[in-house]
């Protein structure tokens, strides 16, 4: 208590230096703890939009999809994929199951035409599976079974074929046979992607209806992705085990593949994870920096003073302990600043949104997790003790007589 005490009114004698210090942790703090709430905001979007709008749950498609999805897809063909959607839903976990193919080609309207990929799902569970395939939806209506033959197109796809709501579309492309085919659609709706503005650009959401399923694609009642819906998040990897393990030992070529290992996905959540732990270990490093330079100063005005502690009987080590509680209290103090601005900040950005361009293309709100606040509470705290050894180090190695000479 005594050295607490001592250490409190050392501090409250230079009390502009002991207030800058104080800001200088608190902002550091404070950005750090905002940065890593955005980076968790984004990363809270990807997974929402990946699990909600594209890929549900868990994807089970064949082990050589990605080889074949496009160019051969007999070869990765559920031929009849309600015998294996029975046997999917004895899950208990599981709630819904939707068959689904992506196909391309060229599509044209008038004079006009372009590449296209399109994504045609099962309308019956298309909303339970995917509830939010419509959320971007900007002009139009969303799919319906009473229209199987309207389509859902990107902004950017509309305006390359100045497209309006009710044109015709035709679009060409091969069965999953291998034969050349056709269909035509019209635009029920217009949707925008902002994860992906070069998708936007040829993106068809499409119903497997009928002039789809049989005329473009062949299908009869196969599918060459099952997507599947869970109960809880939280047994995403539990399913996804028990799954592979009853494809595995029933000799079956189908592979589980759950939402958080889209290649897309991955990559944009640890670049933006990347960064900002790059970004907070430099603010850290900086409020060690600051920190560091501000004791320094403060200890070498006051080595006279601390010459004179020595000379009426003070240990070296009981003048480190006071060195060294002076800093606690400014990094504590600076830390706690900081996290209280740093939360605000956070929970304001929550309520209103950060809106984000580039490639994030996005309004962003920042996660606050506990994680976040302890790593951005402890680690400036053990910076701050860490650099104040030199400072500390500095003045209290010299002798008394150096101390009480000093000028």
């Amino acid at each position: 208590m005594f050295y607490l005490e001592m250490a409190w009114n050392n501090l409250l004698r230079n009390r502009r230096r002991t207030l800058s210090t104080l800001l200088a942790i608190g902002i550091g703090v404070s950005v750090v703890v905002f940065v890593n709430g955005v980076a968790g905001g984004i990363s809270s979007n990807m997974s929402d939009t990946l699990v909600n709008q594209i890929d549900g749950h868990l994807r089970i498609q064949h082990r050589d999809y990605k080889k074949y999805f496009l160019t051969d897809q007999e070869k990765i063909l559920i031929k009849d994929y309600r015998e294996l959607e029975t046997e999917i839903m004895k899950f208990p976990q599981i709630r819904a199951v939707m068959p689904r193919v992506m196909t391309g080609g060229l599509m044209g309207s008038k004079d006009k035409s372009t590449t296209f990929f399109a994504f045609a799902s099962d309308l019956s569970t298309l909303a339970t599976v995917l509830p939010d395939y419509g959320k971007n939806l900007l002009a139009g209506e969303l799919l319906s079974m009473n229209d199987p033959d309207g389509v859902l197109v990107g902004r950017a796809l509309a305006k390359i074929l100045k497209l309006n709501i009710g044109d015709e579309l035709v679009l060409l492309s091969k069965t999953v046979h291998g034969e050349d085919s056709n269909a035509l659609v019209h635009v029920r709706g217009v949707v925008t992607f902002p994860q992906d503005e070069v998708l936007e650009k040829s993106l068809v959401i499409t119903a497997l209806g009928k002039m789809v399923k049989e005329n473009l694609l062949d299908l009869g009642a196969g599918a060459t992705q099952l997507v599947v819906r869970i109960d809880n998040t939280k047994n995403v990897p539990a399913v996804e085990a028990g799954l592979n393990r009853y494809f595995t030992e029933r000799a079956m070529p189908w592979r589980v593949i759950p939402w958080y290992e889209n290649e897309g996905y991955s990559r944009m959540v640890g670049m933006f994870d990347g960064l900002g732990r790059l970004i907070s270990f430099i603010l850290i490093l900086m409020v060690g920096v600051v920190t560091s330079n501000a004791l320094l100063m403060t200890f070498f005005e006051r080595i006279r003073e601390i010459g004179t502690l020595r000379a009426i009987g003070m240990q070296k080590t009981e003048v480190y302990r006071m060195l060294y509680t002076e800093s606690a209290i400014v990094g504590i103090g600076g830390v706690l600043l900081g996290l209280a601005i740093g939360v605000t900040l956070v929970l304001a950005g929550r309520h209103f949104g950060i809106p984000l361009g580039g490639i994030v293309h996005q309004v962003v709100y920042p996660v606050l997790n506990a994680g976040n606040i302890l790593v951005s509470a402890v680690a400036p705290v053990i910076c701050i003790i860490i650099v104040a050894i030199i400072p500390i180090r500095a003045v209290s190695r010299m002798s008394v007589i150096e101390s009480l000479n000093y000028h």
